[in-house]
Parts: C-alpha cells; sequence; structure tokens
C-alpha cells in the first residue's frame, strides 16, 4: 500500500521546479490505486471461499467413500455370516437326512426281531401256565420292556417319514377332538380343551399330524406323571382363529430350564433317563412339513408352553 501511494505521487508530480503536485490526478490516481486494492481483496476473497468450498466438497466426498468402505465392510461380514450359516443348515440338513435314512433302516430290522421275541415270549408264558407255574409279573415286566422297544422303534420311523404325506381338508376342532379322545390320561390328570376355532379348515396328513399333537401331549404327561408334589395336574389343550391357525398345549408341570430351551428341537436330546429324544423334532418336523411351525416356551402358570400354527386351507380346497 506505501510503495503504491509513492508511486501514485511521483506520477502526479509536475516537472515544474517548485515541485507543486496536481491534487486532482494525485485524488483520481489515489481512487485508482483502491480500486485495485479492491479488487484484488474481492478477487482474493473469491479465491479463499473456492478454495473453502473445494476442500468442503473434498472432506465431504471423502466422508462418504469412509461410509461406503464402511458398508461395503458390513456387507461382506453379513454376506460371511450368511455364508456360514447356509453352510451350516447345509451341514445339518445332510446329517438329518442320514440319520433319518439309518434310524429307518434300524427300526425295520429290529422291528422283526421284535415280533419274535413278543410271540416267543407269549408262548413261553402259556407253556409255564400249563406246568403250573406262576411268572404272571415276570412276564409283564418283558411285556412292557418289548412296549417300550416297540415305541422307540415307532418314535424311529416317525422321524424317518417312512410314511407318504397325504393332505386332505380337515376341520380342525373335531378332528382335534378325536385325537384328544384317543389319547389315555392317568385319572389324576385334568385335560381341558379350548377349542375356539369351529369354522377352521386345514389341509393336513391327519394321520402324521396326529402323531405330531400326540407326541406334544404326551411328552406334556410326562412332565406331570414325574414330578412329584405338583398342587395341580393339568393339560390344557386351545385352538385359535386366524391364519395361521393355533393349536396351543399348555401343562402345570415344572416347565423347561432356560439353558435346555434351546436345544428341545434337537434329535435324539432328552432329559429323561429313557426315550429318543425325537419326540419334539419329529413333531416339529412333521408341523414344517404342513407349512406350519412350532414354539416352545413357558406358560403362565409355569410349566411348558407349545404353540403349533398352521396355515389355513386354501378356499378351494376348504369348500371340498
Amino acid at each position: 500500500m506505501h510503495k503504491l501511494l509513492q508511486r501514485q505521487l511521483r506520477q502526479a508530480q509536475p516537472a515544474n521546479p517548485d515541485g507543486a503536485i496536481d491534487l486532482e490526478a494525485l485524488l483520481a490516481l489515489i481512487d485508482a490505486a483502491y480500486g485495485e486494492i479492491d479488487r484484488e481483496r474481492r478477487f482474493t476473497a473469491h479465491a479463499h471461499q473456492v478454495l473453502r468450498d473445494e476442500y468442503a466438497t473434498l472432506t465431504e466426498r471423502q466422508i462418504e467413500i469412509y461410509a461406503a468402505m464402511a458398508r461395503v465392510e458390513a456387507e461382506k461380514a453379513e454376506a460371511e455370516r450368511a455364508r456360514a450359516a447356509a453352510e451350516a443348515e447345509l451341514l445339518q440338513r445332510e446329517r438329518l437326512s442320514l440319520l433319518g435314512r439309518l434310524t429307518a433302516s434300524l427300526a425295520h430290522e429290529l422291528r422283526n426281531p421284535l415280533g419274535t421275541i413278543r410271540n416267543t415270549v407269549h408262548a413261553i408264558g402259556e407253556a409255564a401256565l400249563d406246568k403250573g407255574l406262576d411268572i404272571a409279573r415276570q412276564m409283564e415286566r418283558v411285556q412292557r420292556t418289548i412296549d417300550r422297544c416297540d415305541g422307540i422303534i415307532v418314535d424311529l420311523l416317525d422321524y424317518a417319514g417312512a410314511r407318504d404325506f397325504v393332505p386332505s381338508p380337515i376341520r380342525l376342532d373335531p378332528w382335534l377332538e378325536d385325537v384328544l379322545n384317543d389319547c389315555k390320561v392317568p385319572a389324576d390328570i385334568i385335560v381341558e380343551r379350548r377349542l375356539a376355532a369351529a369354522g377352521a379348515v386345514v389341509s393336513i396328513d391327519p394321520d402324521r399330524l396326529r402323531c405330531a399333537i400326540v407326541k406334544v401331549f404326551e411328552n406334556a404327561l410326562e412332565a406331570l406323571v414325574e414330578t412329584p408334589g405338583l398342587v395341580e395336574r393339568r393339560i390344557t389343550v386351545a385352538t385359535g382363529t386366524g391364519d395361521p391357525v393355533e393349536i396351543v398345549v399348555t401343562d402345570t408341570g415344572p416347565g423347561i430350564p432356560a439353558d435346555t430351551l434351546p436345544r428341545v428341537f434337537e434329535p435324539l436330546f432328552s432329559t429323561r433317563c429313557f426315550g429318543t429324544g425325537l419326540g419334539l423334532s419329529t413333531a416339529r418336523q412333521i408341523v414344517e412339513h404342513h407349512g406350519g411351525d412350532v414354539a416352545i416356551g413357558r406358560g403362565p402358570e409355569g410349566g411348558a408352553r407349545v404353540v403349533i400354527r398352521l396355515p389355513l386351507a386354501a378356499a378351494k380346497s376348504a369348500a371340498a
């Protein structure tokens, strides 16, 4: 600024000896100098603004790049988890398929000799009776053991799904009423029925789904029978309208421990000293084959609560 004014003064000083200054010319030159300074200031301010804008744009783009990289990493991690889960599920399905084939083969191989043992035991009992030997108690014990083995074979065949799946439209409540009527219940256990889906029609294989319902019901029975000191021994079977329709089985037993609950549907898992551990896993397999699902948890009175959900039959099938 100082040097610029000096230059303007030299330009305004005339060549006469007294050195007088032309003030008009000086003022014009000063105005021109300030105008130039103002233009430089505006240019500098504009350049700074452009730089700030460019820096802000670059910063925003950098943030977007970092965010995109984070999304890619998250998607990559999610894809890796999905791949691992899919591989685990495929491996589990292969294992279950192999287990199903093995159990079916084993069950068929055991059924014939078990029938031979049953017939032989009956013949021994008849011969002992003819000889006047009283071995009725021992024979009853053998017969109970044979029945238990036969039940294990039935469980294996049910889990293997050896029978064909033949669905048909069925009115749920009357069918479920018949299933419950066929179940053997000890005299000290109350079975409460709350069937409220009178108009619901489901497309089911009645024999296969009966197997699932019976296994869930028997599981509740065993919990009540094996637990001493219960104030009340009651099983409640309820249905509810909607799509899907629900079948809810609740008992007043001890319930399922929290650490056991995640494993109740695992094949061969059981907390009892006998049995195959295939009851609930078979029930879920059958229900899922019908397009439904099974959930198990704690009931309002502390016992187990099993919820079976089934889709309603299509309108055309229901009308048929």
